[in-house]
């Protein structure tokens, strides 16, 4: 069995009130940026900031952790997925040449949308398409208990 831990990051603009999303090469869906944690080399935030940094060319201050869920690829492969919640770091605007920066990356596009976008879309996870809007405003007020503790 593999088993591998991946970071994944829903990245909300609250000035725009649109989420970052990604789109691999020859797909037709999009998701929150994110990939394997090295956890050798980093902690799962700093796997989260260059995780968007590589894909979306975009740094990010994550906020807190929003929820964790498990993937089945294969009936040997699982990945659990955490999704962590950030905001841009300083300017949000996304290169119209987008350019991967992981040499073993897909990434092909990224871009913003907002909730009304998000809705023609296909998306995963798919909460991001309904119940993610229903709670952003509290994710954001409320003080994530793990991060800063050591």
């Amino acid at each position: 069995m593999n088993v591998r831990i991946l970071a994944r990051v829903v990245t909300y603009d609250h000035d725009e009130k649109k989420i970052l999303l990604v789109r691999n090469r020859d797909t037709n869906f999009w998701y929150a940026p994110g990939g394997g944690w090295e956890h050798e080399q980093e902690n799962i935030l700093q796997c989260a900031q260059r995780e968007v940094k590589e894909e979306a060319g975009l740094d990010v201050q994550v906020l807190r952790l929003l929820y964790i869920q498990e993937f089945h690829a294969t009936p040997e492969t699982i990945f659990f997925e955490t999704f962590w919640l950030a905001k841009p770091n300083g300017d949000v605007k996304l290169s119209e040449i987008h350019v991967d920066l992981d040499p073993n990356g897909a990434v092909e596009e990224a871009r913003w949308f907002s909730k009304e976008e998000v809705k023609d879309l296909k998306v995963f996870p798919k909460r991001l398409k309904n119940t993610f809007w229903d709670i952003i405003d509290i994710a954001i007020a409320a003080e994530d208990p793990f991060i800063g503790v050591s």
